[in-house]
């Protein structure tokens, strides 16, 4: 009988441990969380006013919402490349009419060093 309980307890044990783990991936943000983000990172990386931080706040908005509208059409990594890419290409063209080029090459170091510290090596 004791070593039934026992047996039991180490299954529950590994049962609740392993649902306690988190699952990989990356977090779900919702549209505005990534906005939030993505305008904090330039307003650290460039030093931008309020009326600027607005600016970059509505275009991260816009593309993000676009982004999770695309990333619910599909869960196909490939057939998502070149959509997210083009997004992503729109975006940074709109942020280059709000930001100096001064403020554009933060950006872009900022998000390199990022990619450097990224777990696995970094990527695109």
């Amino acid at each position: 009988m004791k070593k039934l309980l026992l047996v039991s307890s180490l299954l529950w044990m590994m049962v609740f441990t392993a649902c306690g783990q988190p699952q990989g991936g990356r977090p779900n943000f919702t549209p505005e969380q990534m906005a939030k983000r993505q305008t904090e990172m330039i307003k650290t990386a460039t030093g931008i006013d309020d009326a600027t931080t607005a600016k970059v706040d509505a275009i991260n908005l816009k593309y993000a919402k676009e982004t999770s509208a695309l990333r619910e059409k599909t869960t196909d990594r490939e057939a998502m490349r070149e959509p997210m890419k083009a997004l992503r290409d729109k975006r940074e063209a709109e942020l280059k009419t709000v930001l100096t080029a001064d403020q554009w090459a933060k950006v872009q170091a900022a998000q390199e060093e990022m990619r450097k510290n990224r777990p696995g090596g970094g990527g695109q």
